[in-house]
């Protein structure tokens, strides 16, 4: 585990399911929302912060978007793929009746959509949909969230390494 990447990136899952299990011993509603999401993209742009850093000192202090871009996503997926696999576990195994929580939350998320819009009729409408829809956490919509996640990680990871880029000013591409 000497590549920064995966270092950085098995830590940030480590890091992500004991906060994961705190919030849910706190109140597992913190989870479902958005103190959870916060916390999580906090921890997310540190691990892959410090494998970035940790890639450009061995560098030698220089490196360009290119290579730090690489160590930065390579973070981002075995972090969210360690955070995946817990999170199946956790909603499947460890306590199913999350799903029934994030299926409340989101129907009372549609009640203050319907409130601020000022329809019954949009509300009732809207309420049966989120009843109608399967909330279940399979391993297919595991995969395909971690998959369409990668999206969202490549940004960020172009975003840190545009930041964290550094050129080596001896170097002249011309010479």
């Amino acid at each position: 585990m000497n590549h920064p990447s995966v270092k950085y990136g098995v830590m940030g899952g480590i890091a992500s399911i004991v906060i994961t299990l705190i919030l849910w011993f706190i109140n597992p509603d913190y989870l479902l929302n958005y103190v959870g999401t916060i916390i999580g993209f906090v921890v997310l742009i540190y691990f892959m912060y410090m494998a970035g850093k940790e890639a450009r000192e061995l560098s030698g202090g220089y490196i360009d978007f290119g290579e730090i871009f690489k160590y930065l996503f390579i973070t981002f997926v075995v972090m969210s793929l360690i955070t995946a696999i817990f999170n199946y576990v956790l909603f499947n195994f460890i306590d199913s009746s999350l799903l029934d929580r994030q299926k409340e939350l989101a129907i009372k998320a549609a009640e203050k959509m319907a409130t601020m819009i000022g329809g019954e009729d949009a509300l009732d409408e809207i309420t049966d949909t989120i009843e109608d829809q399967d909330f279940s956490y399979t391993i297919g919509k595991a995969i395909q969230g971690w998959i369409f996640g990668m999206i969202f990680g490549a940004i960020i990871a172009a975003i840190q390494g545009a930041i964290m880029k550094k050129r080596d000013p001896n170097f002249n591409e011309f010479a």
